[in-house]
This record gives structure tokens, sequence and C-alpha cells, in this order.
């Protein structure tokens, strides 16, 4: 899928398959860029949301879901964080977030320096999730990855290493999260 700007959507969406996606199953994709996750969760979901606060990235998004045939699934709506979807709740929320440390001055920065996007997506997350719902989060090594997993364990979140892939520099790690009022055997 084209194009893929970074390798850690490409990681997230490749984990992406039927043990995480039911067929009945609605999935927000929050920071779509190019929309792979979005394009990826399509494959299996009834409906898929794609959120982005780049005009750029939502314009790529619809794109791509027009290009592999999934613009019925797959809905794109521009805005930060959970905005765009107040009220809605979701089976399945991913995430790929800029993780490095600092602030963007730029469009293209605000897809890499997290300031406090983390942070803000740990905060409404539980607003967001459907009963049984969970969320996929990509974190990487290179960022403060104990505090930004201590944003979603202070709210109530368990968290679960899904899988971790190694690079020259850094270690990227998809984590489940899910409440721990509502924790079951996985994929129940």
């Amino acid at each position: 899928m084209n194009p893929v700007l970074f390798l850690t959507g490409e990681f997230l969406a490749g984990l992406l398959s039927p043990q995480w996606i039911a067929p009945h199953a609605a999935v927000l994709d929050m920071g779509s860029g190019s929309g792979i996750c979005a394009v990826g969760a399509a494959q299996w979901a009834r409906r898929v949301v794609a959120v982005d606060i780049n005009p750029a990235a939502v314009r790529c998004t619809r794109i791509n879901a027009l290009l592999h045939q999934f613009e019925d699934r797959v809905e794109v709506r521009q805005g930060d964080l959970f905005a765009p979807v107040q009220g809605e709740r979701f089976d399945l929320i991913l995430f790929n977030p800029p993780y490095l440390p600092g602030e963007p001055r730029t469009e293209f920065e605000r897809a890499l320096w997290a300031n406090d996007v983390i942070e803000r997506f740990a905060a409404g997350l539980g607003q967001h999730l459907s009963a049984d719902g969970a969320a996929l989060v990509l974190l990487s090594s290179i960022a403060d990855e104990n505090s930004h997993l201590q944003s979603f364990t202070s709210r109530g979140f368990a968290v679960e290493v899904i899988a971790r892939r190694h690079l020259i520099a850094e270690t990227l790690t998809v984590y489940r999260l899910r409440p721990f009022d509502r924790l079951r055997t996985p994929l129940e």
C-alpha cells in the first residue's frame, strides 16, 4: 500500500487480521497519516473511521481508501484526536502516535514530535471504547516509553505487549490496552 511514510505504520498495519478485528467491528484509526492502518482494518471491519489533524494526511487516506476500493467502509475526518468522534465508541482503536519529545513547528513535524499527544489520547481513550473494546498502540524505545505507558495504566488500562520489532536505532512495540474493569481472556 502506498504511500507509506514511516515504518511504524507499516508495522502496525501488518499486524491487523481477523485475530484483532471481528467482521462486525467498528475501528478508529487515530492519526491515520497515509491511511495504511485504515485500509488494512477495512479488509475485515464493517466500518472504519480515520482521523488526522493534517489536511494532507486526510486527503492521502481518502485516496488510499479509494485506490484499494474501501471508500464504502472508510470514513475520513479531519480534527485533533477524539474531537471528530465525540460520542462515538469503537471496538478497536489503532494509534501510531508521534513519539519524539518536543514541540512541532510544522505540519510534517506533527507526525514526529509528541508534545502532549499521547497524554491527551490516554485521557480520552476510555470514553471511546465499546464495552469489549481495546486499543493497539505503537510506541518506540527512543521515546519516553515508560512515561507513555504510565499515562495509560494510571487511567485504569491494562497493557499487554502484542509484537516487537527491533530496528537499528530503536525497538518498536505494539501494546494492547484494555480497561482493567473489562478484562477477560483474549478475544472472547
